[in-house]
């Protein structure tokens, strides 16, 4: 333990890094037992940590937003072969490690950030397996919530518990700020235990307007929930449909707030493993295959089979107007409808949600003057610029646009060769009443009167 922490100072001589004693509480706690392991660190600062972890582990992976600190660690950590630095902003880019086995986390103090980092992390945690999550200023005395607050947060989740205290104890002078409000840091684990169902989710809300905005088009949603619902009781899923607006639609229009999903799911307790976004004017076969058994744990969805026409007239016009000339694959185009995804695309959904607020006055004027959709094109120009993995799905599992395809129609032909009818672009509707009409047809031929 000398010759690991020798060189190495306290926190009263630098405050940015953990006590003496906090390190020394870690080696105690951890010994030789992960010298086969990996640990990621989240907030390198100096790198005093970072050199006492690399003799614990077989590799340190840590990130520092601030290049002049990994500089520094850089240099006080050159004899040291199994450190791998990253000049990463934790925020703001998707945590895309594999095989960590020990977290530790000594970044952004405030609660917000450390939610963020938590879910993060817990979300690197295999099935039915733990993981150690590490926490430095746990009792730090500071006028905004922090780490154990956050931590309280979980307090009632049975997945996840406090194992250990380290470091100085409450009343510690260690940190010049304030004397310490409770002890310094605290060691927990994450336990994932591979119970957690597949969720459909589906948007019903009444907008209460004309048009797109209409309550009309909402007449015959319960039949698509009825299916869905049925389909989630065959398959052992669940369904959650939600009913209310998360902020208002003068604000963001119904379409690009689905892109919440995670914090709405978090908001109502719900974990799950992997979740199927689905519009509400669809129908699903009583026998549609489990299209999640299919996903390989990608972004998945369905090349848009419909209007290439309005496809390619949206693409250039986003392009030109939004994404500053960039192209993308046509063929790789998926419909906004059925879209699959699990926990590792929170930072994407989030970096969805930033690009609406940043971009809004122009997509806003754009969909206005080309009438070219909402969030359906953006969506495909992110899925493509920012590298998703995406796995794609033939046809069957979202047939769109059944009309221009001539198998829409009273004999119900297009039920004889798909899993999932989509009832959208159908002409010379009013109110929607096309829509209504084949969404309770579909619905009663397959499952009878609703019950």
């Amino acid at each position: 333990m000398k010759d690991i922490l020798k060189g190495i100072p306290d926190k009263r001589q630098d405050k940015n890094t953990t006590s003496l004693k906090f390190k020394k509480d870690l080696i105690s706690y951890l010994g030789d037992n992960y010298k086969d392991k990996v640990c990621l660190e989240i907030g390198t600062s100096k790198g005093y940590s970072t050199r006492m972890l690399s003799h614990l582990f077989k590799k340190v992976i840590t990130c520092e937003n601030n290049i002049d600190n990994i500089n520094f660690a850089k240099d006080i950590n050159k004899d040291r072969d199994n450190i791998e630095f990253l000049n990463k902003d934790v925020y703001n880019t998707p945590w895309n490690f594999k095989d960590i086995d020990v977290v530790f986390i000594d970044c952004n103090h405030e609660i917000s950030y450390v939610l963020s980092d938590i879910r993060n992390a817990i979300n690197l945690c295999k099935d039915n397996d733990d993981i150690l999550l590490i926490f430095d200023d746990y009792g730090l005395d500071n006028p905004w919530k922090g780490v154990k607050e956050a931590i309280a947060t979980y307090e009632t989740d049975d997945r996840f518990e406090i194992v250990k205290e380290i470091g100085e104890p409450k009343g510690s002078d260690c940190n010049p700020r304030a004397l310490l409000r409770d002890v310094e840091g605290v060691i927990c684990r994450f336990t994932r235990r591979n119970t957690l169902k597949n969720l459909v989710f589906m948007l019903d809300v009444d907008l209460g307007g004309d048009g797109r905005y209409s309550s009309a088009r909402r007449s015959a949603y319960k039949y698509s929930i009825a299916s869905w619902q049925k389909w989630c009781e065959k398959n052992n899923c669940q369904l959650f449909v939600l009913n209310d607006l998360v902020i208002e639609k003068e604000k963001m229009s119904i379409c690009w707030q689905r892109y919440y999903l995670f914090d709405i799911l978090d908001a109502n307790g719900i974990d799950c493993n992997q979740v199927l976004m689905v519009d509400t004017d669809t129908i699903v076969h009583p026998d549609c295959p489990n299209f999640f058994d299919m996903s390989e744990n990608k972004y998945v969805g369905v090349h848009n089979e419909g209007s290439y026409d309005w496809i390619f007239r949206s693409i250039e016009n986003y392009s030109k107007y939004i994404f500053d000339g960039k192209m993308i694959d046509w063929w790789r185009y998926i419909n906004g409808g059925f879209q699959i995804v699990n926990n590792t695309h929170r930072q994407f959904f989030q970096n969805i949600i930033n690009f609406y607020f940043t971009n809004q006055d122009n997509l806003v004027k754009l969909q206005d003057t080309f009438h070219t959709g909402t969030d359906q094109t953006p969506l495909n120009f992110l899925i493509q610029s920012q590298n998703i993995d995406l796995k794609l799905l033939p046809y069957e599992f979202n047939m769109c646009d059944l009309s221009r395809k001539e198998i829409l129609g009273e004999d119900l032909l297009f039920t004889k060769i798909g899993w999932v009818y989509h009832f959208n672009a159908i002409p010379n509707q009013t109110e929607h009443n096309i829509t209504n009409h084949y969404l309770e047809k579909t619905y009663k031929y397959f499952y009878g009167d609703l019950d």
